[in-house]
């Protein structure tokens, strides 16, 4: 089965779409069969990359088959190894739909196990910034989870009230047994600032959840850079729009450096065949283990 990866957040414009996008494009350039989902009501991810064939069915049709999606509802990407499972839910139907459901939760779980599904070796799942039961669905589907927090008050506070309380919630249903368990969350601080401000908010997510049994803080930060909005103009993965190896903020080092920590196999691996030597941080980092 894939490696799934659910993007959460409570809130919007934190940068969920932007990262899976990105990291999607990378992994698929490293060779990885990559599909990305996105089920978010605002249909981002579903603009993000040109698409040369368009599927005639898109989430709707996994959703309501009680998460037995068919080949065709998978678009293909201009990108090799990158494909693409369209949002078309522009309100709240398939919500409501979701919410009469009683095995709502594990919908987009077994859709994971699709055998339609079993070509790929990395399912990213972008989500909508608020909780609703699409979102919880994808949450309960993932190995893990990231959950993108911009180093600014407002966003903190979010991250903390909304989508760990979230999380929590989900796991009361664990007693249950591990199917109703949902992945381990990984927060990744993101479009971060040279200011006196980001840096204190960063270490305060560090150490309110850097010692956490759930949540844990991702090593990787992204910096606010105009490459990624650059980017997502021209359509194609940032790391191919910012190659710049000498400058460790580059979107090239810091995508990378992303991809080596969830996924460590890749570690010194970059997408263009060439190796590197990691840092001392890279290095010595823990592997993410999947959820059982």
């Amino acid at each position: 089965m894939p490696v799934v990866i659910s993007f959460v957040s409570t809130k919007g414009g934190v940068g969920k779409t932007t990262v899976a996008a990105n990291l999607g494009g990378l992994l698929a350039a490293f060779g990885m069969k990559v599909l990305e989902i996105d089920a978010d009501v605002q249909p981002s991810l579903s603009r993000f990359f040109p698409v040369h064939y368009r599927s005639p069915r898109g989430l709707t049709a996994v959703v309501t088959s009680g998460g037995n999606p068919s080949g065709d509802c998978i678009s293909r990407t201009i990108f090799s190894n990158l494909d693409l499972i369209y949002s078309d839910t522009a309100d709240a139907g398939l919500q409501s739909w979701l919410n009469r459901r009683e095995d709502r939760l594990m919908i987009m779980r077994r859709a994971m196990r699709s055998p339609v599904l079993e070509s790929y070796d990395v399912v990213l799942i972008d989500t909508q910034g608020a909780v609703g039961e699409l979102q919880k669905s994808a949450a309960m589907a993932a190995d893990y989870m990231v959950s993108p927090v911009k180093p600014d008050a407002l966003s903190a506070g979010e991250f903390a009230s909304g989508t760990v309380a979230m999380l929590d919630e989900l796991n009361r249903l664990s007693d249950f047994g591990a199917s109703f368990r949902s992945g381990d969350l990984f927060v990744l601080i993101n479009a971060h600032e040279r200011t006196v401000n980001a840096r204190v908010l960063t270490q305060t997510l560090r150490a309110q959840f850097g010692a956490g049994p759930r949540v844990r803080v991702l090593d990787t930060v992204v910096p606010s850079a105009a490459a990624y909005a650059g980017a997502a103009m021209s359509r194609i993965p940032v790391h191919e729009f910012d190659r710049r190896r000498s400058f460790p903020r580059s979107a090239w080092n810091v995508m990378h450096a992303l991809a080596w920590e969830l996924f460590p196999a890749l570690t010194g691996r970059y997408a263009d065949g060439s190796h590197g030597v990691p840092s001392h941080e890279v290095r010595n980092r823990a592997p993410l283990e999947r959820v059982a």
